[in-house]
């Protein structure tokens, strides 16, 4: 059985030109940043449920990436056996492909619609997944990946409460923090549609 390794939102998991192993994430997502010689980390990259990240080392290269915990996530060594393992890399390969072309997507585009690819990608689950909740990382955190103002951020979060896409999870004192659920009905896309906020 794998062993879990588990992280709040803003912990440090690695940095760039460490060494170690590959990690495979369980649940929540984890935000990649290239460092700069500037020593100013920029954007990258995204992993979620089932990504692989540190794939570099299997290399013997050290990492290329800074890897913080963007929600609470959990992450596993990445193991497979020599027989398996081309076909795990290919796979693992096409799978990163399509979360370059995901985090892309985030930055371009009507505010509205970043954050909607935004909350799915966030709420993305891996067959380990029980919980419907999502977290929500902070708003700067959010604006820097949509390459929008924080302020954008927090009207369009706000429109989508309206709407009823993001219900806040009520706790014993009241909602808690950046906590949702998320309602993808046909009705309020219809809605989101007809007010111009997605095309």
């Amino acid at each position: 059985m794998e062993k879990t390794i588990s992280f709040k939102a803003g912990d440090l998991i690695y940095k760039a030109g460490q060494t170690g192993p590959a990690y495979k994430v369980l649940t929540g997502t984890v935000r990649l940043d290239h460092a700069h010689a500037s020593h100013k980390s920029v954007f990258a990259n995204l992993a979620i449920a089932g990504d692989l990240m540190g794939a570099e080392v299997l290399l013997r290269k050290p990492y290329a990436f800074d890897a913080y915990a963007l929600t609470e996530c959990e992450i596993s060594v990445w193991q497979e056996s020599t027989i398996l393992l081309a076909d795990a890399l290919a796979e693992q390969l096409m799978k990163s492909s399509y979360r370059q072309s995901d985090v892309v997507s985030l930055r371009c585009g009507m505010a509205m619609e970043r954050i909607l690819k935004f909350v799915q990608l966030l709420s993305h689950k891996s067959a380990t997944e029980k919980t419907e909740n999502l977290a929500l990382p902070p708003l700067k955190e959010t604006a820097d990946i949509t390459d929008l103002t924080i302020e954008t951020v927090c009207r369009c979060i706000a429109s989508l409460r309206k709407q009823g896409v993001l219900v806040p999870v009520q706790g014993t004192r009241g909602n808690l923090r950046n906590q949702f659920t998320v309602s993808r009905s046909e009705e309020h896309t219809s809605e989101l549609q007809s007010r111009g906020l997605i095309s």
